[in-house]
This record gives structure tokens, sequence and C-alpha cells, in this order.
């Protein structure tokens, strides 16, 4: 059997100045998909897997990949999407197509940018090809999405250690479709509840519990596979919130109560999916207070409202400022800054320069910092690792790199291309060693835990503001449904 693979792979920030434009997507094309995904755990390693089988053919088309940002321009949907188009049709026909997609994507003219896709692939297809999507565990799920599809998975841990695994699954389920082993139908339910960010851990309660009662649903008569979407909080759309799903083996009634019934234990303890995070001065004082040594490590600090992995600046100088004035000493982190970059290169490795660092975006990540420093090292940003990282990435750039020793006994690790903060080869890299620090800051919520929860004392959510802060009254919804809670405390949820 031959099987395409394609996708656009976007987590849309519809609260971020910074579009998403044509220019802005890494594209890979046929082989250079495989060479790029094939040794990691991401989703496309996973449907590529598939291909091991001996009588799958997986056929890499197009996949369009670019990092939490703001929304995707009506010209780069478009020229991405009909060349994936163009793609398919010319290279059928098709046995099934395997979907990447990240499942939160919002374009200028879609705000279901995931769903219109699934329609344009269904629509070129027809209704015979079987068509298996697999997305990230804050994906807004929708109808849309899920009509035109015949198996979806979904993520099952946050940080995500398990794309590969989930897609592996996807593609298994569609390669049994076909054979005729199985008949897969999908229930979607969407309840009116949204979950904060930071409650969004799933090695910690309340997600815990949630996905426990995932588990559970897989023993129940018929049911084959099931998936829980936390949801997306940044993206301004109709779905934003939770979604379930449940496949069955050609019952529906089976699907739909396995949905309904995770959706109503999901329900019953919605009031704990409300966010409450210490603000940068209680964090900093604890972290300063009960720091012992560096063979008990560091204190890593998650700035909340800089989430470089939800689409926030990357350069909130909030945390700096404040640890600045309150004297924190041992403090590191990032900041993308190709200005203060090129001020470093002009001064050259070993010689001092003052440079005004961060907050250049926009005006809500805070104001530029004055500091003083010697220029420790400049790289070309490129690195790998081969630990477990979230979304199961391997390749990372930085852009060209500085590291800046400043006179307040901080390190800054300065970059021309936006990073997150997922992989501590970022730092070691360029020979800086996080273990020997004694606050370090991680831009995001649950992606750093991988790289930084093995050598953290403690690791403390910071209550930030900036486009992912944790308090969701900050942005003005537009699009969202009425009856969502918390947004609306008396809220209800009746299925059927």
């Amino acid at each position: 059997m031959k099987l395409a693979l394609l996708g656009i792979y976007h987590e849309t920030n519809t609260f971020s100045k910074v579009v998403a434009d044509y220019a802005a997507f890494n594209i890979y094309r046929k082989e250079e998909i495989t060479r790029e995904y094939q040794t990691s755990q991401t989703t496309n390693a996973g449907f590529l897997q598939i291909g091991e089988d001996k009588d799958v053919e997986v056929v890499p088309l197009i996949f369009a990949i670019t990092g939490p940002i703001g929304t995707i321009t009506a010209d780069a949907f478009e020229s991405i999407s009909k060349e994936m188009l163009s793609l398919l049709e010319t290279h059928g026909p098709w046995d099934g197509v395997l979907l990447s997609l990240h499942g939160a994507a919002v374009s200028e003219h879609y705000p279901d940018a995931d769903g219109e896709i699934a329609e344009r692939v269904r629509t070129l297809i027809g209704p015979d090809v079987k068509v298996g999507l697999s997305v990230d565990m804050h994906a807004n799920l929708s109808r849309k999405m899920i009509e035109n599809i015949d198996v979806a998975t979904v993520y099952r841990t946050n940080p995500h250690l398990d794309p590969k695994i989930r897609a592996f699954e996807c593609a298994e389920m569609i390669r049994d479709s076909i054979k005729g082993k199985i008949d897969p139908v999908l229930w979607l339910e969407i309840p009116p509840v949204v979950i904060n960010i930071v409650k969004q851990f799933t090695d910690e309660d309340p997600m815990k519990s949630v996905m426990e009662k995932l588990d559970k649903t897989l023993s129940f008569p018929n049911i084959i596979h099931g998936s829980v979407a936390e949801g997306y909080p940044y993206a301004d759309v109709e779905e934003m919130g939770m979604g379930f799903i449940s496949v069955s083996d050609g019952d529906i009634e089976a699907a739909k109560e396995a949905s309904q019934w995770m959706a109503r234990e999901a329900w019953n303890i919605r009031d704990q999916f409300v966010g409450d995070t210490p603000s940068i001065e209680d964090a900093l004082s604890y972290a300063d207070k009960k720091y012992i040594n560096q063979e008990d490590g560091p204190y890593v600090l998650m700035d909340v409202g800089d989430n470089i992995g939800a689409g926030s600046s990357a350069d909130s100088t909030h945390i700096l400022s404040l640890a600045k004035s309150m004297g924190i000493k041992g403090y590191l982190q990032t900041l993308w800054d190709p200005k203060s970059v090129k001020a470093c290169v002009s001064a050259g490795v070993g010689s001092e320069v003052t440079v005004d660092v961060g907050a250049k975006t926009d005006d809500m990540h805070g104001l530029p910092v004055s500091v003083t420093g010697i220029v420790r090292t400049l790289f070309n940003g490129k690195f790998e690792d081969d630990r477990p990282t979230h979304g199961g990435f391997k390749y990372y750039d930085g852009g060209l790199t500085a590291v800046l020793d400043t006179d307040d006994d901080h390190t800054l690790v300065l970059t021309s291309l936006r990073c997150g903060n997922t992989s501590r080869e970022q730092m070691y890299s360029v020979g800086v060693y996080p273990e020997k620090y004694r606050v370090v800051v991680a831009k995001g919520v649950v992606s750093p835990r991988p790289a930084y929860q093995p050598i953290a004392k403690e690791i403390l959510l910071v209550n930030t503001p900036g486009v992912t802060t944790s308090d969701l009254n900050f942005f003005e919804y537009r699009r969202r449904r009425s009856n969502l809670y918390p947004f609306e405390d008396l809220a209800s949820y009746d299925p059927d």
C-alpha cells in the first residue's frame, strides 16, 4: 500500500504581533523530510516508521514548520497548501494519507486552519482513501478536522515525549483499516472548559488524573484508541479548550460513550484547571533564600509570560530587570536579541561591552535592560540533542549566539533566532553549565522540563506579563465560545 506524508505544523498565538509569513517557515520536501526527521522522536518519525512494514510504502511529500508565533498570513497558507495539494495529486493515487499537523494553527482567513487543510485533502482524494491525523496535545480539536479524517491520535505527554509513538499508532490504524482488519469510527467531545497552561503538566494533577481516565476508557468494549487534547488558550478560536477523542471498531455509540465519560470526569474537576502561579518577586526571593550549593542544583524559574513554545517573544526582561534590582547573583537566561548579538560580535570575545538587552519585539514584555559585561563566547547557534526533548526534536538553531557575563554576576545567552529552552545542549554548546548557577530562567511552562528537571533543585512557575501570561483575563477574546469555564463561572455542560 502507498501512503502520503505531508503537513503544515504551526501553533498559532493569535495575540502575537509576529506574523507567520512564508519566509518564517522551514519547508522540507520529499527526501529532506526523511533526512531531517527519521532519527528523531517526532510525529514525522512515527509516520516514516510504518514504512518499515514490507507491505507499506511511505512517500514524504512536503512538511512546513515554524516555531509558535502569530497568525499565518493568507499568502503563506495558500502557497503552502496549494503545493501540498499539487504534490498529492501529482504523485497519487494513494491508499492513505498521513497528515502531520499541529492542531492549533490559525491563518488570516481560516481560524481552523488545520480543519481547512483536512477538508481540502479529503476533497482532493475522495471519500475512499484513508486519512490519518496525529496532532499535538495543545490542539484545539474541531469537528471539521474529525469529519475529514478516518483516524486521529494526540500526544499523551506534556512535555511531549511521545509524538513518534502516537504517530506510529495512527499509521498502524490506517494500515489495518486499509487491510480491512478494523473499521475505525471516531467521536469528538468538546466540553466548555479551558485548562490553564500552568495546569497542563501530565505528571501532576489535575492532568495526571485526566490521563488516568483515558487509560480506563481503553478497556471499554470496542474501543481501540483514545486521546485527550489539553487545548491551546492563546489561539482565539471557537474550539479553544479541551477535547476528547475515542476511536472504536465500527461502533459509534461506544466511541461516543467513552468520549463523553472522559469529558464529564474532566468537567467535574474543572476548578482545578484554573491558574495559580507566584509573582516574580516571590519566586526570586524564594529561590535566592533556598539555594544551597551546586551539588543540589539550581532553582529553575519558568517564565510563563514569555513561553517561547507558545508563541511569545523570547525577549522578555521582566524577570531579568527585577533580578538585577534585587541583586540576585548566579543568574542565567537566554534572550532573543539580534541587535545585542551584533554589538557583541563587533566588540569581540574577551571585550567589555554595554548593551540594552531584550524587550525589542513589542510593549508587553518589559523594557530593555542596560547591562555591562564581558563577551565570553560567540557561536553559530547550531546544536543537536539525543536526550529526550519536548516534541522529540533533535536539531536546533539559535542563530549567531553571544554569551555575555555581566558585572551583576549574570550570564546572558543572546540569540539571533528565537530558540526555546527545551535542550540543555543550548547551554553546553556555548560552554555554559546551568548546573553551576543559582537561578536559571527557562522561557516556557512545561516544555523545558525534560531538559532542566534532571538538574534542578526545584522548578518554579512564575506569573509574568506577556503574550503567554497565565492570566487569561489579560486577553480580549473575540471568537471564543460563550458558556466557557472559567471565563463564565456559571458555565454548564450537558452532553446530549
